[in-house]
């Protein structure tokens, strides 16, 4: 993660650095003085080279976890990111929660059902939500729930009945990629050997799916929903915005408008440490689902010990 994270704050920060305009006329304004401009650049510290100005700011994201402060705001980066990080975090947590408790079961019915109805019902589902544009599915979502049955509502953050719309809406795309990784992970699984040896025991189908097939299916559905998750965290550009949730997405966007770029650079940064965190803890996590992956671990431990 280190090396991931550091390439990460170089490149962003170089780009940033890099980005045609000038800060001190964009905070203080076209009416401003050259006189005033130059004051301001002073105690931003951006007359300062290139290397020096990124050696700071890597330091004080390592040892105050600073990730500077918003031109356009005036505010901390950090402050406003932790302050929206929780909003974002139900979203991306009812989106995983939707696209997993739909999209695993159908694709698990496809692989099984193979080449028959349901599958076909299934990889049907999978096309029409890859090729949905997520803001068209929320509009929709909205004229339909909100606008013409009036059941939820269509903006901001609240109850559980403000999450459901954008969870539906950044769900779809999720839901498809289920299903088409379920029913692949599955196929293969199913023809294996020793689900073959299960059945020949008499184990009932359901357990054999669900005992023997499934856990070892696994590692690659994790690993899919591992990275919907951590893209989620990331923030959710466009649902954020149609539905007005204050979020990571939503400040970013604003960010970009305004082109405040400590504040881009920021987010991107604190996005890229957050889905670092969720892919090392998927990594963990496949020594507990994949019992071959554990034995692998306490072979190589019992080797050393051996060894010493």
């Amino acid at each position: 993660m280190i090396p991931v994270l550091l390439g990460v704050t170089i490149l962003i920060f170089t780009l940033m650095y890099f980005v045609p305009g000038d800060v001190a006329a964009i905070v203080l304004g076209s009416s401003s003085t050259d006189v005033q401009r130059e004051a301001y650049r002073e105690s931003m510290g951006l007359n300062e080279p290139y290397i020096i100005q990124l050696f700071q700011y890597i330091k004080n994201i390592v040892t105050k976890l600073d990730f500077g402060t918003s031109y356009i705001q005036g505010i901390s980066v950090t402050t406003a990111l932790l302050e929206r990080f929780p909003r974002t975090l139900i979203i991306a947590i009812g989106t995983v929660i939707v696209g997993f408790g739909i999209g695993i079961p159908l694709g698990m019915v496809a692989a099984v059902y193979q080449d028959s109805l349901v599958d076909k019902f299934a990889l049907t589902v999978s096309l029409v939500g890859v090729s949905m544009p997520q803001f068209w599915l929320a509009e929709i979502l909205i004229m339909l729930f909100a606008v013409q049955l009036r059941w939820l509502p269509s903006q901001g953050m609240g109850g559980i009945e403000y999450q459901i719309l954008p969870c539906i809406a950044n769900a779809a795309a999720g839901i498809a990629g289920n299903v088409r990784l379920t029913r692949s992970s599955m196929l293969e699984v199913i023809r294996a050997d020793y689900v073959t040896t299960a059945r020949s025991k008499g184990v009932s189908e359901f357990n054999v799916l669900i005992r023997h097939a499934f856990p070892n299916a696994l590692i690659p559905i994790v690993t899919g929903v591992g990275n919907c998750f951590g893209a989620m965290l990331g923030g959710t550009l466009i649902i954020e915005n149609v539905f007005g949730i204050p979020g990571i997405g939503a400040y970013m966007v604003k960010a970009i408008n305004a082109r405040d770029y400590t504040a881009c650079q920021g987010s991107v940064i604190f996005v890229a440490f957050v889905f670092g965190i969720v892919m090392l803890l998927v990594d963990l996590l496949y020594a507990f689902i994949d019992p071959r992956i554990k034995a692998q671990y306490e072979g190589k431990k019992a080797s050393k010990k051996h060894e010493e």
